[in-house]
């Protein structure tokens, strides 16, 4: 039987906050969510995408001539514009940029092709009791790829960990589960109305899973807190009661600042960023959040 492809945004080696230990991490590509605050829009969409860098073209014309879907566009004083609906991902236009202006966002890859990538890191793992995280994205868009993967690491006796939405399917989830030693958790809002306006979905998925995932996984609930859209004392307060009745799998809470690191993708991508002008909390309001949690009876840290 052939092996699943999947398509990975990125693979980041030697991270120290996606699990115990020193981990490698793997970006998938794809995700049900939109939320506002996205620092990492190239994992959105399921498919290949390029990035473009004005600041490093030197509208010289060599990806408009090598591109063959003729997406690429040269405009006078602007640099080149991509036709994001004719763009087919190929990546002809990258290799023939001679600046590096460009850049191909998601390539395809078996499991056996992941596991001996990320297993050129194994003796880290085993020198720190680390692993693999696979986030995204949201790898459960790609069930049959992650499954496989996550079994063939573990057959490496490679501690496994998975940072999910949890906007999916129990039964879809539950078979993941099976390869998976621990599961970050995003809850974005408590409330399903406020939850719809920031990310695009309902939050009731996202909470029964919660539950159900709190019976059989230990779990590592994050909360990132962005200004003005989920950092009320009553949403934080609401998230940690939520937490502490999950139980004692419930590790910690882990709270994390909004950045803007993610904006100049979006300006690489052509699209506009919906937060402009929101700046990330202060380590005052951090630590008074912090604190609300932990009157809930809840291990809680900023940052993860």
């Amino acid at each position: 039987m052939e092996s699943p492809h999947g398509i990975i945004s990125k693979i980041e080696r030697f991270a120290i906050h996606d699990g115990p230990g020193i981990r490698t991490l793997v970006f998938m590509k794809g995700c049900p969510l939109r939320c506002l605050w996205c620092s990492s829009p190239q994992t959105q969409n399921p498919f290949p995408e390029v990035l473009y860098d004005a600041t490093k073209c030197q509208i010289c014309g060599c990806c408009t001539d090598a591109c063959p879907a003729e997406a690429m566009m040269l405009s006078d004083g602007e640099g080149v514009e991509i036709d994001r609906k004719l763009c087919t991902g190929c990546g002809e236009c990258v290799e023939a940029c001679p600046n590096e202006a460009l850049e191909c966002a998601g390539r395809y890859m078996t499991p056996e092709e992941l596991v001996k990538e990320v297993m050129k890191d194994s003796s880290f793992y085993r020198r720190s009791d680390g692993g693999i995280t696979i986030g995204g994205g949201e790898p459960t868009m790609q069930p049959e790829f992650v499954a496989e993967f996550l079994k063939k690491a573990q057959q490496q006796y490679v501690h496994t960990a998975i940072e999910t939405c949890g906007y999916v399917d129990w039964k879809c989830l539950e078979k993941l589960l099976e390869h998976v030693d621990l599961v970050y958790l995003d809850i974005k809002h408590m409330d399903d109305l406020m939850h719809g306006k920031l990310t695009g979905v309902s939050n009731e998925l996202i909470l029964g899973n919660a539950r159900k995932l709190s019976a059989v996984r230990l779990m590592i609930i994050r909360i990132p807190i962005v200004p003005g859209c989920n950092d009320s004392h009553e949403n934080i307060l609401n998230t940690a009661k939520f937490a502490a009745d999950l139980g004692e799998n419930v590790e910690r809470v882990d709270l994390l600042p909004y950045h803007r690191l993610g904006v100049q993708t979006y300006r690489q991508l052509g699209r506009e960023y919906s937060l402009e002008g929101v700046e990330p909390p202060n380590e005052r309001t951090m630590q008074r959040l912090k604190e609300i949690v932990e009157s809930c009876g809840v291990a809680a840290q900023i940052g993860g």
